[in-house]
Order: structure tokens, then sequence, then C-alpha cells
């Protein structure tokens, strides 16, 4: 059945069923909208190599209700969320920590991705320039998903003395405990006056000064192409799911009702 059947359908409905009809409307939409979010996750793991939790679980869902016939499933933004992946509270409530929406967005439209919150740091601090944004070096160690481990990059920027005292001092000095870990062979290395990156030393002695390698590269801002189609796999699910989901929700109003 198509939306043109929906359609057809609804204007065949008797006395009874119209009474349930805002009721099973809302659930229908709630229930196609749970097949979006499910068919949207399964897509995301196939598009993506190894995504994180973060990235897999990055859907939120908001339920229609009779008084709004509306349900939408969308990448959090920030807004508080339930355990389910609903949206809780009000418009403009936000949550903790970095919003999916900052790395999956260019992902669905494409185009340039916005700063990440070490890089707001660095530009805070005068180490990052305009138009500048952080990718790993060549032969960094990264993580099972591919990206920069947090300890190994607060261990970088530590060494370097790259972060900015808010609350306390996280940059290594020259104490016995910071020669110790051998933080302080990570230094922000410059073209001219423009930093360029973050380098490691990777040795002591004659020659050493040149013994380096790039950890930390500041590039031009990375753009994207779309990868992840995110409208025309929900389209795709809500033309095959909403007019099952309206009469499987039709049923169970009335059943309701006589009940």
């Amino acid at each position: 059945m198509t939306f043109t059947g929906l359609r057809e359908r609804l204007q065949t409905l008797d006395r009874l069923e119209r009474e349930q009809l805002p009721f099973a409307a809302a659930l229908a939409l709630t229930r196609t909208a749970q097949e979006i979010q499910k068919g949207l996750r399964s897509e995301i793991e196939t598009v993506f190599d190894r995504p994180t939790r973060a990235t897999l679980n990055s859907l939120y869902l908001q339920p229609a209700t009779k008084e709004k016939m509306e349900a939408r499933v969308w990448i959090k933004d920030g807004r508080s969320t339930n355990a389910a992946g609903n949206l809780v509270g009000k418009e403009g409530q936000w949550g903790k920590g970095r919003a999916a929406s900052t790395w999956l967005n260019p992902q669905v439209y494409g185009g340039g991705r916005g700063d990440k919150g070490f890089e707001k740091m660095l530009r805070r601090k005068g180490a990052l320039g305009p138009g500048q944004y952080v990718v790993p070096g060549e032969k960094l160690g990264l993580d099972q998903y591919g990206n920069i481990g947090r300890g190994n990059l607060n261990k970088i920027l530590s060494g370097a003395q790259l972060f900015t005292q808010e609350g306390y001092n996280a940059n290594a000095t020259d104490s016995v405990r910071s020669r110790r870990k051998g933080n302080r062979r990570y230094f922000l290395i410059r073209k001219g006056s423009r930093p360029i990156g973050v380098a490691e030393r990777l040795g002591r002695g004659q020659g050493s000064r040149n013994n380096i390698r790039i950890v930390l590269a500041f590039v031009r801002r990375p753009t994207y192409s779309q990868r992840l189609d995110f409208f025309g796999v929900a389209e795709k699910i809500a033309k095959d799911q909403l007019p099952v989901q309206f009469e499987l929700a039709l049923a169970r109003a009335l059943g309701t009702r006589r009940r």
C-alpha cells in the first residue's frame, strides 16, 4: 500500500474508526519512526568503517502525539535524550558532551566539518590559526575506530604545553615526574611564524634535533562528500512502513475501545 493507498483507506473509515483516528495516527507515526531509526542505524554500520558507539547511538526519536501529529528522527544535536534515544525536555535544553551532529551532518550533507573541542581550545591558545584544522600524523597510532585515542591526545597536548589553564593546569612541566613520563618530547612545530603541527622527538644525543615526526598536522579545513543517504533511506522505510503501521495501530485502538 502506498501513501495514495493510505489516503484512500482513510476515506473508508467508519464512525468508530474515525473516533480512534488521532490515537492510531500518532501511534503509527511513532512506530514508523522507530523503524526508520533502526534502518538508519543499520545504514551507519554499513557505510562507516568501525563506527564508534557514539556514532551508532547518534539518532534520537521524537514521538508523535495526538496534539502534534509529527514523529521525528534526527541526529543528536546536544539536547537531552533518554536511554531509548527519545528527545526529552524542552527545545533548547542541552545535554553534556559533543553533539553527534557536529561530525555526522557533514556526512549527510557533504562539505566542511566544524571545530572539535580541542581545536577550539588550540584556537584560544593561539596555536591553531584561522582556517586550520587538526588531523593525525601519518604514523600516529590510532584507536580501534581509527581515531586519535583520548589518552594519547591528552599526552601530546600536555607535552607540548597546549592546554589552556581552565580550572587546572594539565600541561607537562620540567618536574622529575614529567620527565620520567617523557611527555616533554612533544612540541609545537612552525614554518616561519606559522604553526604547522605538533612534533615528537624520537631520540636524544647527536643528530636528535632532526629525528622527529609529526604526530598532529595542521591542515586546511577537511571537506567531505555525502556518504550517509539519511533522507533516501528514511523515505523508503516510511513508504513501506507507514501504511502497515497504521493498520496495526488502528486495530489496536479499536480493540482497546471495544474492551
